[in-house]
């Protein structure tokens, strides 16, 4: 038996185990059907984090993404405005095009590709400085990685660093795959992390999705 799966496979059975009211939407939505988030509408999220934001989301909020897909969609039919930008030529235009099939004019998809991997590249480039057109109530977080780094990559952290200065006071970071970085999920003061562990819609497993909130000025 495969080690690597055997403890995957007992991930997987305790999550469901501590929140077992996932079971049936990561059964309708596992990867065998031929789904994807895109088509379901669903962020590629943690179930926790998806439930959470689902709450949490009220109809004037202003959404920005790094990195589009189901999450767009799912921002757009419930806040007032979605701004996403992609870097995949041909993503960019499917997400274009079911935005324009389910009439979601609030939403706001555009190409800004990255001409490599790198830092540099992220830093000078229309992706990153997109953002900087407004003050956010959600940012997302959930963008190509770039490999130029030991581990897991420079470009969402950089993302994640831009998103703390345009978030609003009450708002929140939405980090998905947060296991990847825990060094950005610290404590630190005007801030509140929630990590929500789990299994999510499309994927087989578990994975991680972090809320990182800016308190409000008192």
């Amino acid at each position: 038996m495969d080690t690597r799966y055997s403890e995957k496979a007992v991930t997987l059975a305790k999550a469901l185990a501590r929140s077992p009211r996932d079971l049936p939407g990561y059964l309708t939505h596992l990867p065998l059907w031929g789904k994807r988030p895109v088509d379901v509408r669903l962020p590629w999220f943690s179930a926790g984090a998806i439930r959470f934001l689902d709450e949490n989301i009220v109809s004037t909020d202003r959404v920005f993404e790094f990195g589009s897909g189901g999450s767009t969609f799912f921002f757009a039919e419930r806040s007032a405005s979605v701004l996403s930008v992609e870097n995949d030529p041909a993503w960019h235009a499917l997400v274009v095009e079911r935005l324009r099939k389910r009439g979601l004019a609030n939403a706001s998809c555009e190409l800004h590709p990255l001409a490599d991997d790198s830092l540099a590249s992220f830093q000078h480039s229309a992706f990153s400085q997109r953002i900087s057109s407004g003050t956010w109530n959600i940012v997302i977080v959930d963008c190509h990685l770039g490999f130029d780094a030991a581990r897991y990559g420079v470009i969402r952290p950089a993302a994640f660093a831009i998103a703390r200065e345009r978030v609003a006071p009450g708002g929140f970071i939405v980090l998905d795959d947060s296991w990847m970085f825990p060094e950005l999920l610290q404590p630190a003061d005007g801030w509140e992390v929630k990590n929500f562990i789990g299994v999510g819609p499309c994927r087989y497993g578990v994975t991680s999705t972090a809320i990182v909130r800016r308190l409000p000025k008192p």
